[in-house]
């Protein structure tokens, strides 16, 4: 439901009498960059599609796996001419925010099913969501309509719930959390985002492209250094129906043109994909070589993070004398007793990625995405998001089968997911479609065939006669050892295996 308020002259005239009309310059601090690192093995296939039928290829197409998230202040050497040259620094007047992949990765192509080419630009496409919470507060921001595409809508994917204490009652357990109803937990379109970075695809249909380093063919490969300019940086759309911003394709929108940058790194084979974006004006300013412009609530011209939460600021005094009367409105509310310029440190902003990859060929019934990995990461097997897998996850294993195994008719021990992979459940930890013993046994330690609570020779003895058995589908008991995900026990699964060799753990 859209908003309708009384954009008179009047309501202009409030606005502007509340606005500074003078940019701010970000305050100087000591810390102008973090680092959040990722595992490097933890990159699992999560189908989306209803039935997980849709074709997809991982020895064609890599797994996404996010390494690091890098965010900071940053200072381009030469805004005007290349905003990525240059050092992180206390006074910089841009965000600089890393995205540290493994492998080489490529822009993405389009996923529409009616103009599908997700491989437009190589053959490992990159999709998905950073979304920024930047004033501390996951009580204002978020998405209202599509809360399925972001992290607390998929992280129960990844076989256990979320520890971040902000999120407690937030995170999709199972499909049933998207009801649409914005007063009913748990809370999955308040995640607190102030910015996403989103990598969908159709926005490089409307892109300036430049090859820095590169050979002109169009692809992405090894070595190489492209510059895109497109509408990456999107300010979250739960704001959209509660906000004075105009310019954008729809009132409200706050979705600027921004700088991204493809690089691959041969030495340390891994690509980065970087963002800057000026943090106020005056950094807009300094990319045109022009004065700095006020804070006119206008994305088309010079745009910064700071115009785009004053402007919530603003929106947010107008609703407390003219409110709406919509409960989704309080998804700004918090920001009329909020000061932009405190929230213009990157180093403090709280961060989530959800992170994947394109199928092969497109689903009829629309766009899909195969989730490969999220930040910050859930314990597998922890389900009741204690922080660890313990006996107890179990128990609410065993607990959760005896509430609903028979809802499908039979009687058999098992909770088969309705729709599953549009469908899914937190108990699902191997993400099979079903809630059953396997589950219920589980060790909370990928690679532990055996279920003894440690990785070893044992492990490995199963993981061989697996391979040897061929496809997974003809040897249930290998479902431990799949640890890619992809229906078969091969050279992949080694590869992840060796890395998770604990050795016997004694009691």
């Amino acid at each position: 439901m859209r908003r309708v308020v009384g954009t008179t002259w009047l309501a202009v005239g409030l606005v502007w009498g509340l606005s500074s009309l003078v940019p701010a310059r970000v305050s100087h601090a000591q810390s102008v960059w973090t680092n959040l690192n990722d595992s490097k093995t933890d990159a699992l296939p999560r189908p989306t599609d209803p039935g997980a039928q849709t074709p997809v290829d991982f020895e064609e197409h890599r797994l996404i796996e996010l390494r690091r998230i890098t965010l900071g202040r940053w200072h381009p050497d030469a805004p005007a001419g290349d905003l990525f040259g240059g050092v992180f620094r206390g006074d910089g007047e841009f965000l600089r925010l890393d995205l540290m992949v493994d492998g080489l990765v490529n822009p993405p192509g389009g996923t529409d099913p009616f103009a599908f080419d997700p491989f437009r630009y190589g053959q490992h496409p990159i999709y998905g969501f950073v979304e920024v919470d930047m004033d501390a507060d996951v009580w204002t921001g978020g998405e209202l309509d599509a809360p399925e595409y972001r992290y607390l809508g998929n992280v129960a994917r990844f076989g256990g719930n979320v520890q971040r204490p902000a999120f407690q009652d937030r995170a999709a357990v199972d499909g049933s959390a998207f009801d649409g109803d914005f007063l009913t937990p748990p809370y999955v379109e308040r995640n607190g985002e102030e910015f996403h970075l989103a990598l969908l695809g159709w926005q490089f249909d409307y892109t300036d492209i430049t090859e820095v380093v590169g050979d002109g063919d169009g692809t992405f490969e090894e070595g190489e250094t492209w510059n895109i300019t497109g509408p990456f940086f999107h300010r979250a759309h739960g704001y959209e129906d509660f906000s004075f911003v105009e310019g954008g394709s729809q009132p409200g929108e706050y979705a600027p043109l921004c700088d991204l940058q493809f690089r691959h790194n041969p030495a340390a084979a891994v690509t980065f994909v970087s963002l800057v974006f000026p943090l106020s004006n005056v950094g807009a300013a300094l990319m045109h070589e022009e004065d700095p412009e006020p804070l006119n609530q206008r994305p088309t011209d010079q745009a910064s993070v700071l115009e785009a939460l004053e402007d919530l600021r603003l929106s947010a005094l107008f609703l407390e004398m003219f409110p709406t009367g919509l409960p989704e409105e309080d998804i700004i509310m918090g920001w009329a007793a909020g000061d932009p310029t405190d929230s213009l440190d990157p180093t403090e902003w709280s961060v989530t990625a959800l992170l994947g990859t394109s199928y092969t060929q497109p689903h009829p019934g629309g766009v899909f995405f195969v989730w490969t990995d999220v930040y910050p990461n859930v314990i597998p097997g922890d389900v009741d998001g204690s922080g660890g897998w313990t006996g107890r996850d179990s128990e609410l294993v065993a607990q959760h089968i005896d509430a609903h195994d028979g809802a499908d008719g039979e009687m058999d021990g098992k909770v088969k997911i309705l729709d599953f992979a549009s469908g899914f459940s937190v108990y699902d930890m191997n993400y099979d479609g079903v809630v059953d013993g396997l589950d219920v046994a589980w060790s909370g330690r990928r690679g532990d065939a055996d279920h003894d609570g440690d990785v070893d020779i044992a492990d490995f003895a199963s993981l061989q006669a697996c391979f040897e058995a061929g496809a997974r589908a003809a040897q249930p008991a290998c479902t431990a050892i799949d640890l890619t995900h992809d229906d078969r026990v091969d050279l992949s699964d080694h590869g992840v295996f060796t890395g998770l060799l604990t050795g016997p753990v004694e009691d």
